[in-house]
């Protein structure tokens, strides 16, 4: 039996940054003499809630002869044991934070251990006996649906509502007071309202339902469904493997993306945290041929969303 070792240096850094992020979030309003009380309460909550979602993520981990056993670090009680014989195979990834072993079934990453998280990585690695993905096949003939990670698209669009509900509660505050009405609430209130909701606009945009198969793509957006573009798998000039860096604020993670790109224009990308199945519908695109790999800030790939031309080879 073996046990993972968690690197706790790592971890309290990674809250450290977490807690500066919703720091410089507060801005100046911190430093108030009116406002410090309220502005400390919201930047504690908020630090507190970042930092749950993180720990909720990371988990201890104990390797047996004949599978391993997950133990959330939040909250302990919540386990979870696999046998090796469920995965259909194991997947390396190098970043520059450390090396990260993927465990896949159907598609779907049903583990991540990431070596900055474990002392006692290489043991762990060593340990899981799961072939690698260059035993494994898929059949040609078998439909790929895209699968939208849930947790991740109702949590985001909770607190995008959240945040524009806040809005409309500042606006309409005097009104609750039985005051009259102010231009400073509203213009307040107003503005959280266009800012918050244009965010959960463009992030809920970005999500898009796709079909694979035999070659055939099919692509509609969650919000336009009434909308359907098709594409034959020779319709794209090449396919990028796309890393998207974060700073590591708030908890924040690099993101591994698919860009298919068409005219030397990206036509379509799939994004690793949007979809459950996002390994097999990676496989899917196989046949695309691969341009290479590019690594970026995230923010640095709005301008290719928007119609920028890639030519980079």
């Amino acid at each position: 039996m073996l046990t993972s070792r968690l690197n706790k240096k790592y971890i309290g850094q990674t809250l450290g940054l977490i807690a500066l992020g919703v720091l410089s979030l507060c801005g100046v309003s911190l430093f108030n003499k009116e406002t410090f009380l309220p502005i400390l309460f919201v930047w504690l909550g908020f630090t507190l809630l970042f930092s749950a979602f993180y720990l909720a993520s990371i988990k201890r981990i104990i390797v047996v002869a004949d599978g391993l056993e997950t133990q959330n670090l939040l909250l302990p009680f919540w386990k979870r044991f696999y046998r090796f014989a469920e995965f259909d195979y194991a997947q390396s990834d190098y970043r520059k934070t450390g090396e990260v072993l993927r465990l896949i079934k159907n598609g779907e990453r049903l583990l991540s251990i990431a070596s900055n998280l474990y002392l006692n990585f290489e043991e762990i690695k060593r340990a899981i006996a799961v072939k690698d993905k260059s035993g494994f096949f898929v059949r040609d003939n078998a439909e790929v649906v895209s699968e939208y990670n849930k947790v991740r698209l109702y949590g985001i669009t909770g607190f995008g509502l959240f945040f524009v509900l806040i809005g409309v509660a500042v606006a309409l505050s005097d009104v609750i007071d039985g005051r009259p009405l102010r231009l400073g609430s509203i213009i307040i209130g107003v503005s959280a309202i266009l800012l918050f909701g244009s965010l959960l606009f463009i992030y809920l945009f970005s999500y898009k339902e796709i079909k694979v198969w035999r070659g055939q793509v099919e692509v509609k957006r969650l919000l336009w469904p009434f909308k359907v573009r098709y594409y034959d798998v020779s319709d794209f000039d090449g396919s990028y493997d796309v890393l998207e860096k974060s700073n590591g604020q708030l908890g924040s993670r690099d993101e591994e993306s698919i860009w298919l790109v068409k005219n030397h224009r990206l036509a379509v990308s799939v994004t690793e945290p949007m979809y459950r199945n996002y390994e097999e519908l990676k496989t899917a695109f196989q046949p695309v041929l691969s341009l290479g790999r590019l690594e970026f800030m995230g923010f640095q790939s709005l301008k290719y969303h928007l119609g920028k031309k890639i030519n980079w080879r």
